[in-house]
Parts: C-alpha cells; sequence; structure tokens
C-alpha cells in the first residue's frame, strides 16, 4: 500500500505484528524523515547499530524499575493543582491541559524544573516552539518553512539549558528527577551512543506527547463510562494514603485495567516506520533490502481472535485475564520498543488516582466529535471537562 506517497508493507494483525517484533533486531532500522533528524540529532530514535543498543543500555536504568518510587512525590507535587483546578472550575480543553500537566511533569522527572522556577518558563517557552517546529514539511520544502528555523534556534536554547542543568545535578541537586542519573551514565558513553542532550529532547517529547494522548483518552472513557468511573475512583482513594501503591505492579488492578484497555482502543500512533536493512521474511511473504515497512498497534489490538469484541471499553478482559497488558503493542515492541513505556503508565496512573480522588470526569459536551491520529491520536476540537462531586 501506499503511505505518504511511497509504496510500503504493512502489518496489522495480531499475529503479524508478533512476528515483526521477533525478527527486528539486525534487520530493520527505525525510518524518520529529514526534518526528524535534523531536529533530535542523534537521539536514541535515530540512532542504528551498536549506538542504538549503547544509548538504551545508559537510558533504560533512569526510566523504569528501581527508579520510579523516587519520582512518585515530584509528580504528585505537579499533578495537584492542576487536578484541584479542574475540580473547581473544569477546563474548556482537556487535551490541551492535559498536554500542558505532563509537559510539566515531563520537566519536572527528567530535567529537575519545578514548576514556579525561572526555567519552567524558558523551557516552557522554547519547547513550545520546538514542538511546533515537527509540523514542518517532512522533505525538502522544510526550509522554506518558519517553523523549521525557529525550531533549530529553541533546539540550540534547549541543548543549553540542558547542559547548564547537567552541570547542576549532583547529589546535593532537589531530589525527583532523573537527571543526575542520565548524567552519570553518559559520562564516559562514546559517540555512537549519541550526546545526552539528543536523548532529552526525544524523551521530553514522547513524555508528554504520548502521554498527553493516552491520558485524554483515559479521561474521556471514564467520563463516557460512569460506572467504570465509580469502580476506579474507590480503588483511586487508597491512593492518597499510599502513593507507593502507583508502581507496585500488584496493586491498583481496576486502574491499571482501564490504562490497559485505554492503551489497547486508543494507541497514541496510528503508524510507525521502519525500513529493511537486509531480506526480510513476514508471513511467508519475502520483502527486498530497503523496503518501508509500516505496522499499526491499533490494527493488532481490534483483531477479535486476539480481543473479543474489540471495539467495546471492557477493562475487565484485563481484570479477569483474558487478557494481558504485557502483550499491547501501543509503545511498539521488538529492539525499538519505547524505553519510556514504565515512566508514561505512572505519570498516566498518578493523574487518574488524583483526578478521581477529586471527582468523577464529565465531558458537558459530549466525547469529540473529531479525531485526528496524526502526529498522536487526540481530539481535533476543544474538549471542555470536568470533575463532578460523587453525591
Amino acid at each position: 500500500m501506499s503511505v505518504d506517497g511511497v509504496d510500503t508493507v504493512l502489518v496489522g494483525t495480531w499475529a503479524g505484528l508478533g512476528e515483526l517484533f521477533a525478527a527486528e533486531r539486525g534487520r530493520l532500522d527505525v525510518l524518520n524523515t529529514p526534518l526528524v533528524h535534523d531536529l533530535f540529532g542523534r537521539a536514541l530514535f535515530n540512532l542504528t547499530a551498536c549506538g542504538h543498543g549503547e544509548a538504551r543500555r545508559r537510558l533504560r536504568p533512569a526510566l523504569a524499575g528501581r527508579a520510579l518510587p523516587g519520582y512518585v512525590p515530584s509528580l504528585l507535587d505537579v499533578i495537584g493543582p492542576a487536578t484541584d483546578r479542574w475540580a473547581l472550575d473544569g477546563t474548556a480543553d482537556l487535551h490541551e491541559q492535559v498536554r500542558a500537566l505532563t509537559g510539566a511533569m515531563s520537566a519536572r522527572v527528567l530535567l529537575g524544573i519545578t514548576p514556579g522556577e525561572a526555567d519552567a518558563a524558558r523551557f516552557a517557552a522554547a519547547f513550545k516552539v520546538f514542538v511546533a517546529a515537527t509540523g514542518a514539511p517532512p522533505g525538502p520544502a522544510r526550509y522554506a518553512d518558519r517553523r523549521y528555523w525557529a525550531g533549530r534556534s529553541a533546539r540550540q536554547d534547549l541543548h543549553a539549558l540542558f547542559s547548564r542543568r547537567a552541570a547542576q545535578a549532583t547529589g546535593d541537586a532537589p531530589g525527583g528527577s532523573a537527571l543526575a542519573g542520565l548524567v552519570a551514565a553518559f559520562a564516559d558513553a562514546p559517540a555512537e551512543a549519541g550526546p545526552l542532550e539528543d536523548h532529552l529532547l526525544a524523551l521530553l517529547i514522547a513524555a508528554r506527547e504520548t502521554t498527553a494522548s493516552l491520558l485524554t483518552w483515559c479521561l474521556v472513557e471514564l467520563a463516557s463510562h460512569r460506572g467504570h468511573a465509580e469502580y476506579a475512583a474507590a480503588e483511586a482513594r487508597t491512593v492518597a494514603a499510599g502513593p507507593d501503591r502507583l508502581v507496585a505492579r500488584d496493586k491498583l488492578p481496576v486502574l491499571r485495567s482501564v490504562l490497559a484497555e485505554c492503551l489497547r482502543l486508543h494507541a497514541p500512533n496510528l503508524l510507525s516506520m521502519r525500513e529493511t536493512v537486509c531480506p526480510l521474511t513476514l508471513a511467508g511473504h519475502r520483502i527486498g533490502e530497503g523496503t518501508r515497512v509500516a505496522y499499526s498497534p491499533s490494527a493488532g489490538h481490534f483483531d477479535p481472535a486476539a480481543f473479543p469484541r474489540p471495539q467495546q471499553f471492557r477493562p475487565g478482559r484485563f481484570l479477569a485475564r483474558q487478557a494481558s497488558a504485557s502483550r499491547l503493542w501501543a509503545f511498539g515492541g521488538g529492539a525499538h520498543a519505547c524505553l519510556g513505556r514504565p515512566l508514561a503508565e505512572l505519570m498516566a496512573l498518578a493523574v487518574m488516582a488524583a483526578a478521581l480522588q477529586r471527582g468523577l470526569p464529565s465531558l458537558p459536551d459530549g466525547p469529540p466529535a473529531r479525531i485526528s491520529f496524526r502526529p498522536a491520536k487526540a481530539p481535533i476540537d476543544p474538549l471542555p471537562f470536568a470533575l463532578e462531586s460523587a453525591s
């Protein structure tokens, strides 16, 4: 089929996705546009071969496992004021408010920037321009687009901010941030692993945009299914007394089932692109070197053989272990699976829990009527949102 005017092999079945990810290592590279390479430099998703593996090894410890509990207090400090406002005044546009919140959470956890400090405003202003640049034409036409050049300038400003924050990231710096650990991890990194500043750009945009998409749809589904919201709210109230439950895999089964079902129904990325670096066989079909391969997580997630009644919002399929959240492909799989999945899920769980402690989600004008699927799945029009008292 044609994707953006180029012949592309599309993998869209549940079985096909599993086969693709199993065969990916050494055979497929992430395919990004010249625009993405210009803006993100040698970030993880632009690296190949040994450089990619080396960068993943150094980034992983700060984004998962034992690092996550240390981020919980910082995240809750950022989340609390936002969800208080939702409960008091609501918001005229849920997705934009969620993007602002995930941006603040990402800055706090990845850079140690606390809301209200001078760098918070500097970062937000430069990052807004940088994100806008990702909407420039991906090919040669980017050079005629003002957003591109503004984004290149913002990239330099962000690099300078990152370098200054990294130089200050010592054992005496405020806790709850991954920055000191990342600085230490890349202190002796070979050039092929890419600079930490480029990796931070990629982590920040993924943590903000992808998580904002996921969280928006979690709140939309809870607003559309009051019974599920009430059930989840009862569990969310236990988080107030035990925030560590957010990082315990055997806790919060209801909230985790809602998160998993929203990942299934609303994968943030419609298509992800790869390119073969050597001949590859998938589902019995021979694919030559240099061929574009695209996969759609949503196509696999709506396979009725894997998920009965796939169009319905049914978190119970994960509670009853009829399905496994670990087998969802919203964050990819194989050699290029997203390293930020544990952090993104923690952020989404923390916001859902805080919101449900304050009230039940409501969409005064109903669910979104128009949806954009690229770069991330999101409502097109402003989406009014409120938290209503359970009584």
